[in-house]
Order: structure tokens, then sequence, then C-alpha cells
């Protein structure tokens, strides 16, 4: 018997764009950028963060990862353990791609550091 062949996905990462609801409630992403990375359920995390990483010139460390299950563009799920990642491959059914959203925290960060010194 052969052996099954590990299904491959191409994730869309986006990152530097931002959320916008529409009226139906459903959210939508604009403006940023894109780049296509392939996983597949044995893909760790860590691995998919660094290229990220490399590939928008982020922190992993600031880094969020999430997603729309399919038909469900209203909530966003988060991917933070090499579970999620998994789970996210195995929801997508017959699908090819996936959108994946970057979201980078540092704003917080970079705000308070961004402020003169006061004398």
């Amino acid at each position: 018997m052969a052996a099954t062949a590990t299904k491959k996905v191409i994730a869309i990462c986006q990152s530097r764009g931002e959320f916008v609801t529409n009226i139906d409630g459903s959210m939508s992403y604009n403006g940023g950028d894109a780049y296509a990375i392939d996983i597949d359920q044995e893909t760790s995390l860590s691995d998919f963060k660094s290229e990220i990483a490399e590939t928008f010139n982020c922190n992993v460390s600031t880094m969020n990862i999430k997603y729309f299950l399919p038909g469900n563009k209203k909530t966003l799920i988060t991917v933070s353990k090499d579970k999620d990642l998994q789970r996210m491959v195995s929801f997508l059914g017959d699908a090819s791609t996936v959108d994946v959203f970057v979201i980078n925290e540092e704003v917080v960060a970079r705000n308070t550091s961004n402020m003169p010194a006061s004398r």
C-alpha cells in the first residue's frame, strides 16, 4: 500500500495592511504586502514563523499569526502552537491556499521608545 502524500498548502502571508469590517460584519484585509509560503502538516510553527520573519523582515517574538476558517470571514483564528498550524492545514479541506495574516505587535513598544526623554 502506497503512503499517503502529505497535503501541501500555499499560505498567502499578508502583513502591514489593515482589517476593515464590511456592512455584513465580515472582515477583509486591505493593503500591505503578500508572499506565498508552502506549508504542510509536518511544518513546525517555529519554522513557519522564521520564514515569515525573514520574508517580512520582522521579529518572531512579536509576531501573531491569524487566519479565517473556510466560509467564515468574521472570526480570526490564532495560530500559537504546532497543533494550531496542523489544524489550520486540516481545516482547509480541498483548498490549496489559505490567507494568513501576520500581525506584528511591535507598535506598542515603538510608541514608548519614540517618546522624548523628559527633563
